[in-house]
């Protein structure tokens, strides 16, 4: 997992499951969570919101079992290309942690029970 607190943060991202596409996506996010913050506090704020990147070896379906709250959403995201997704994990009744996860880094079974959850999936009512 990689937090992404800044710019340079996903500059320094070069591995090839992290196409140009979707640093944009993130980087869009990460300027709104900044926008949303008080002046000077734009640090803090994204420690209570953040934005969190898997990469290949995580293991996402022990990310999202393991949080004591709940799984909020699970979106999928069309990068024109490389697929993605982002979930919301709420922390606390305040804080909710962003999961972007791009497809390219998930097993078959964790890639299907993403797919099943996202929000307006064949699953969901």
């Amino acid at each position: 997992m990689i937090i992404i607190q800044s710019q340079e943060d996903l500059a320094e991202l070069n591995h090839k499951s992290f196409p140009q596409t979707l640093k944009r996506f993130v980087s869009d996010l990460l300027e709104g969570l900044q926008a949303e913050a008080e002046p000077g506090e734009e640090l803090e704020h994204l420690l209570s919101h953040p934005l969190i990147l898997c990469e290949p070896g995580d293991n996402v379906l022990s990310l999202f079992n393991g949080h004591p709250m709940s799984l909020e959403y699970v979106e999928r995201i069309d990068l024109q290309g490389p697929i993605a997704f982002r979930a919301g994990v709420l922390l606390d009744n305040e804080w909710i942690a962003q999961y972007i996860i791009p497809a390219v880094v998930l097993d078959e079974y964790s890639l299907n029970w993403l797919t099943e959850r996202c929000e307006g999936g064949p699953n969901r009512e």
